[in-house]
């Protein structure tokens, strides 16, 4: 039988304080206190690996044989009665809440919540943790637990087979799969930040890190007097705080700077003497209750936080802040107590328990399947569509085409015929879906090339290049499109972005080897952006009141949009760059002509009465890329007659 630790709890409790401080935004002194709380779910991350490998190591050494059936049903137990409570009560607000295309994409994360795939999921929806520090998404969280829940998919596995033929070199098994781990993890952030953030090959070294505490916890035990248990304690505590209060960019873990919490937890486990002061104060009622309940306040702080935030509730105001607070823990402690504990009862029998909870989830989600339509008419035509990321929505083998570097997305409807290249910034991404029904229904080929911020454009200027923008994407764009023979190239130019001589020289340059090449080029003139999001001012009228959008929308002199003079000013140089090119294989689109000087003379609009154009400032929604392909398609038509 495993011996009790409180201060493991009392650890569990550390980390969840570190995660609600950090998605509260609580601000201290004008600085957000805990801006690496979201680091307390490294601290989970081991602390996992060690009880999970402490149970299989036990119960292997003693018996000489490991229960998988027992293992999984105690995980399905522990893990899925808590969570499926939190979806079902998040999926009733998310019917009123969001809208309903946010909606749609809260299934998709519920569903692949409940199976334990989030990460996945989120990571292939192109939803970076820490875009911002809470985030309107209710489930994002639960991307942990389904790392969590592949990791007992397999490495119990692993261990077992470890065990049955090297046991002697368990260690050096443990130690090659945390190193193999964390040198992947080191290696592939700086090109692949959100792969690296969320799946298990980058963060297996954290609970391995666990693992070897376990399968070494008694030969390495301190002695009680010693020093050595407080001097552990004392500074694994501090690297654990430190980490909370120094660092802060999610894009940069797991990584070296992913040891500090790490291993900080690691020397705190490791120095389990009952007399260190350290572990007495982890072992204090209330650090350790709050550890007790770690799992459930994890898992509803976040919706509580979320939709707080999609409903302006989530301000500033501390008192705001600490009220959500206290019913996060209310909400953690009635599921603990009636939920967790109830359902790790062994008097409920795992079969009835299964056959209750599929029941219950299909049952549910059948019902909400079929409300989808109700849902949708719940809100004004025009808040359709707000907030999805239409640069995301083309996808190929379930993953995005926007960001991809060198394999390129490449839809083929007839490959005799010209490929059709996109390439440009997520501006040019926001409206490649369209284009690709569009294209695909005639029997045209495309190939989108659209990255962050990433024109087709070689990068001189030191600074305006990053790992989302750089010449190696545009070389690998280039390579691919001289793979084909000809083709069209469809180009567009940001004006928000700040080129410089050298730049634009680069930019002419490659229009004119392609032109001469024999592709034909498709400029896009400047996009007007607005510098209010469209989202947020349509969402901000309806939620205040549906009379002041109706109000807002009956009057088009109210409408959002962008004084054409400005837009015109803003956007001459890219306006000159393009007049400067003349070719009888190129052709232009002018977008200005689509949204300016319309419903209000020497004004851009952003929306109409019943669709808005644009998703925030700058890029399209799909009524908006509607209107965009309809031009492109002309001078498509009248290329490939």
């Amino acid at each position: 039988m495993n011996k009790y630790r409180g201060e493991i709890d009392g650890l569990r409790g550390v980390a969840i304080l570190g995660v609600i401080i950090y998605h509260a935004e609580i601000l201290f002194i004008n600085k957000q206190l805990f801006t690496g709380g979201f680091l307390g779910v490294d601290i989970f991350l081991v602390i996992s690996g060690f009880l999970i490998t402490r149970i299989i190591n036990n119960e292997y050494t003693k018996e000489r044989k490991f229960s998988f059936k027992k293992f999984y049903q105690r995980r399905f137990r522990r893990l899925v009665p808590a969570l499926t409570a939190v979806v079902i009560i998040s999926t009733i607000f998310a019917f009123f809440i969001l809208y309903p295309s946010q909606f749609l994409f809260f299934l998709k994360s519920a569903f692949s919540s409940i199976f334990f795939f989030s990460n996945i999921f989120f990571h292939y929806a192109g939803e970076s943790y820490g875009q911002s520090v809470l985030t309107t998404i209710p489930l994002l969280h639960t991307w942990s637990l389904s790392l969590e829940e592949q990791f007992y998919l397999f490495f119990p596995v692993m261990l077992f087979i470890i065990y049955k033929f090297r046991e002697d070199k368990i260690n050096l098994f443990l130690i090659l799969f945390f190193l193999i781990s964390f040198i992947f993890a080191v290696l592939i952030n700086p090109k692949h930040p959100s792969f690296n953030f969320y799946m298990l090959p980058s963060r297996g070294w954290e609970f391995i890190l666990g693992a070897l505490l376990a399968v070494n916890e008694k030969k390495f035990s301190l002695r009680q007097n010693s020093l050595w248990p407080s001097l552990f304690s004392y500074t694994g505590l501090i690297l654990i705080f430190y980490s909370y209060i120094n660092l802060e960019s999610t894009n940069e873990h797991p990584g070296l700077n992913t040891l500090l919490p790490t291993f900080g937890t690691a020397l705190i486990i490791f120095s389990s003497s009952s007399n260190n002061y350290i572990n007495f104060i982890l072992s204090n009622n209330i650090i350790k209750k709050l550890g007790l309940i770690s799992y459930s306040l994890y898992l509803w702080h976040h919706p509580i936080f979320s939709f707080s935030k999609i409903l302006g509730l989530n301000n500033d105001d501390i008192k705001i802040k600490i009220f959500l607070i206290v019913v996060s823990i209310i909400f953690a402690y009635l599921s603990f107590k009636f939920i967790e504990q109830n359902f790790r009862n062994r008097k409920y029998k795992f079969k009835k328990l299964l056959v209750l909870s599929s029941t219950i989830l299909s049952s549910f989600f059948f019902i909400v399947l079929f409300s989808i339509s109700t849902q949708k008419n719940y809100f004004p035509e025009i808040t359709q569509d707000l907030y999805q990321k239409t640069w995301f929505k083309t996808k190929q083998y379930f993953k995005p085409c926007f960001q991809r570097k060198k394999y390129f997305c490449e839809f083929i409807a007839n490959d005799k015929n010209e490929k059709i290249f996109l390439v440009g910034s997520s501006v040019m991404a926001s409206f490649q879906e369209e284009l690709k029904e569009s294209l695909l229904s005639k029997g045209l080929n495309l190939i989108p090339m659209t990255n962050p911020g990433c024109d087709f454009i070689s990068v001189t200027e030191i600074g305006f290049g990053d790992k989302f923008c750089n010449n190696t994407i545009q070389v690998n764009r280039k390579n691919r499109i001289l793979q084909e023979k000809n083709g069209t190239i469809i180009i567009h130019l940001n004006y928000k972005n700040d080129y410089s001589k050298k730049d634009t020289i680069n930019f002419l340059n490659d229009i004119n080897f392609f032109l001469k090449k024999g592709y034909k080029i498709v400029l896009v003139y400047p996009i007007p952006q607005l510098e209010e999001s469209v989202s947020r001012k349509i969402d901000n009228l309806f939620r205040a009141s549906n009379k002041n959008l109706n109000s807002y929308l009956n009057d088009y002199k109210n409408y959002l949009s962008l004084d054409y003079s400005k837009f015109k000013k803003e956007s001459e140089n890219i306006f000159k760059i393009f007049e400067n090119i003349n070719h009888e294989k190129l052709y232009s689109i002018y977008p200005h002509d689509i949204f300016c000087n319309r419903l209000i003379k020497n004004e851009c609009i952003a929306h109409d009465n019943n669709d808005i154009f644009y998703i925030d400032g700058a890029h399209l929604s799909r009524s908006g890329s509607m209107l965009i392909n309809k031009e492109i398609m002309k001078i498509i038509n009248t290329i490939y007659k």
